[in-house]
């Protein structure tokens, strides 16, 4: 068996990607990079702040108890190492890539880095597993887990059950095309 690499995410875009039954490349609207992004995994056993979920916004919403860290182990012999998984992608430039090196931070490194252009299906994940920021023990999830849709004013709900709390999502579409999400929480006792 290929040693393990890992997809960061959160409760936030999990339903989506349960519902989706496979990991997408993002739509970046960074200037930074290239739209479509890639699917972005590392070698690292823990998130660092290059990691989805790791925007300020989203780790407001992590201290708030609004959504939990995700992670999926996956094989990495389904992604190529960094900088490779660019070579053969003339839209990123040698200024976008040395800027992306350059933000990595004390806590990540390029050569833990690994990506991949295409989708990766449900069938290719090792597991998936979600922690808080209160717990940092790595709980498993049920990547079949039955989703939770609900209707909200303005768009679509989804959302997955963990413990006594269900981490839901709202889409909300942005004027650029790239779907937003907003996060928030259900309790068991509040739905009794």
């Amino acid at each position: 068996m290929s040693a393990a690499v890992y997809h960061y995410t959160d409760t936030v875009r999990l339903p989506w990607i349960l519902q989706a039954a496979e990991l997408q490349p993002g739509r970046n609207v960074l200037k930074s990079r290239p739209a479509p992004d890639l699917l972005w995994a590392t070698a690292m056993p823990i998130p660092d702040k290059t990691a989805a979920g790791y925007s300020n916004e989203s780790l407001t919403a992590l201290r708030r108890g609004d959504t939990r860290t995700v992670r999926f182990t996956l094989r990495a012999d389904d992604f190529a190492v960094w900088p490779q998984v660019v070579a053969g992608c003339p839209a990123w430039t040698p200024a976008m890539i040395e800027a992306l090196e350059k933000s990595a931070g004390f806590r990540s490194t390029p050569r833990a880095w690994r990506g991949r252009i295409y989708p990766l299906p449900r069938s290719a994940w090792l597991s998936v597993e979600t922690r808080s920021i209160a717990d940092p023990t790595w709980v498993p999830l049920d990547p079949d887990a039955e989703l939770i849709d609900l209707s909200i004013e303005g768009g679509p709900a989804l959302g997955v059950q963990i413990g006594d709390y269900a981490y839901m999502s709202g889409k909300v579409p942005m004027p650029s095309g790239v779907a937003a999400y907003s996060p928030f929480v259900l309790s068991r006792r509040a739905a009794a």
